[in-house]
């Protein structure tokens, strides 16, 4: 397997490459934004969200071959899945009982690892029952409103940290009821990051715009808000009415930045969301 440079600019690579044909891989179906394992029905989280985004169902070559099919011949794998383990397991002797026993440490630096993914409409021989359904919990918008109470004021879309306060103009503002959600779901992944929440530099060191760290808190907030409205099955609306230049604005941003960039900010998006539903939904595992 590749190790972890290699790793996260794959990853990099795999977004920008979307970006450049015109598509925002983080802008999807609700559905294709929950992708899942075919085989184990476990779902994908983090980055593995916006890799896999545009189909709900992923497989590895031996999983698939499990579930009775096959992959086509010639098809090249359409998804990469990451995982990556801060622990390791090491042996050290036991200062009472001199014997060597086995302990989990933290590592340095993360293990890195991918794995090639295939979807469905590459294989044949699939038996449609056979794939696993997972079992999707489903939150309103207002449930995640309601649960979080975030202090709310009028003004135009902004998360203001200094008063702790979220910025929103009326619904009828917005052409419909998913934009503004959308939009109140990216203001609220800001608001986590506030030094009594999840701490995130980008919310409570000041970060200048157009710097690394600011560009990393506002894609987080881009996915916090897909991965909220996957989760309330909201389809996410089209993206700004300047759609070549909301691309090309992150085009920009993610080629600048460094490499794990993109994929930090997945996870802290993962973490945001685990935050705003952690309290009426079961929370899920890495992968």
């Amino acid at each position: 397997m590749a190790g972890k440079v290699p790793v996260y600019e794959m990853v990099r690579e795999r977004i920008l490459s979307r970006l450049s044909e015109g598509t925002v891989p983080w802008k999807q179906t609700w559905e294709s934004m929950s992708p899942v394992n075919m085989l184990t029905g476990k779902p994908y989280r983090g980055i593995n969200r916006v890799l896999l985004a545009g189909c709900s169902q992923w497989g590895t070559f031996r999983q698939i071959e499990k579930l009775g099919g096959h992959v086509r011949k010639g098809e090249k794998a359409a998804g990469m899945v990451v995982f990556w383990s801060w622990e390791t397991t090491r042996k050290r002797k036991d200062e009472i009982t001199g014997e060597e026993v086995k302990v989990r440490v933290k590592r340095d630096r993360p293990l890195v690892r991918y794995y090639p993914v295939f979807h469905p409409g590459q294989c044949e021989g699939l038996a449609v029952e056979a794939l696993a359904e997972p079992v999707r919990r489903v939150a309103s918008c207002e449930d995640v409103l309601r649960q979080n109470k975030p202090v709310m004021a009028m003004g135009e879309p902004a998360y203001a940290p200094a008063q702790d306060v979220i910025f929103m103009p009326p619904v009828d503002r917005f052409g419909c009821a998913e934009s503004y959600y959308a939009t109140l779901f990216h203001e609220m992944t800001h608001w986590t990051g506030h030094t009594d929440r999840l701490k995130r530099d980008g919310v409570v060191k000041k970060a200048f715009f157009g710097s690394e760290q600011y560009g990393r808190e506002e894609l987080t907030a881009e996915m916090g808000s897909a991965f909220l409205c996957s989760l309330c099955r909201v389809e996410t609306p089209d993206t700004e009415e300047n759609a070549a230049a909301y691309v090309a604005g992150w085009l920009r941003s993610i080629r600048e930045g460094s490499a794990m960039d993109v994929v930090k900010a997945a996870q802290d998006a993962e973490k945001a969301v685990d935050f705003l539903t952690a309290s009426f939904l079961a929370g899920g595992t890495e992968a």
